[in-house]
């Protein structure tokens, strides 16, 4: 009766741990879909990856983060003196070299001081309109932006290898504890078997 209940138990825990082996493993494997006659096998994730793109894309699109809070980010970052900075760093690297290129008669009667003025000139006339220009930067963003279609591109051609690679190092103790789990309840199934054909 004993050697029976430990052989009921320890095929019972078997069977539980082997099945969530497999059910994990069938998280990704197979990666391609394979055609078994009457049914065809493929991994949850390779099945469903695109719409699991779609997902997740919609998820953090609604509910994490959106082009319009990174706009509203963008309008709160003090452009207009990263504007002010960068205008000033072409002007004084390029405005000399290319008035002199372009204008040479101009450029012998050109010293510093008719130098900064144009560069006055130039920089005052482009902060003038910069709320048009960063204006344009944002609508332009919106327009040709597509986050969603970025995440889901970007998930569909994210190697599968890889993906299985992260998840299982990620979660490897809690896979480990799932597969533990059904040899429990395998375990305890091989228990109850073995009390009904004892007072059955």
């Amino acid at each position: 009766m004993l050697v029976k209940a430990l052989l009921l138990i320890v095929i019972g825990s078997m069977i539980g741990w082997v099945t969530n082996y497999i059910a994990i493993k069938m998280l990704f494997r197979p990666y391609k879909e394979i055609n078994l006659g009457f049914f065809k096998i493929q991994g949850l994730i390779p099945k469903r990856r695109h719409e699991i793109g779609i997902t997740l894309a919609d998820t953090i699109q609604n509910e994490l983060i959106s082009l319009d809070d990174i706009t509203k980010k963008l309008e709160n970052a003090n452009l207009d003196v990263e504007m002010e900075r960068v205008i000033d760093s072409i002007l004084e690297k390029k405005l000399a070299s290319e008035i002199t290129t372009r204008f040479p008669m101009i450029a012998m009667f050109l010293n510093e001081s008719a130098l900064n003025k144009i560069k006055d000139a130039i920089k005052g006339s482009i902060m003038e309109n910069k709320d048009q220009i960063i204006g344009m930067l944002f609508e332009t963003l919106e327009k040709n932006v597509d986050f969603k279609e970025i995440i889901v591109e970007k998930v569909d051609g994210f190697s599968l290898e890889e993906l299985e690679r992260i998840t299982f190092s990620l979660a490897k103790k809690e896979l480990k504890h799932i597969e533990i789990i059904g040899a429990i309840l395998g375990g305890l199934i091989g228990v109850v078997q073995f009390v009904i054909t004892v007072f059955i």
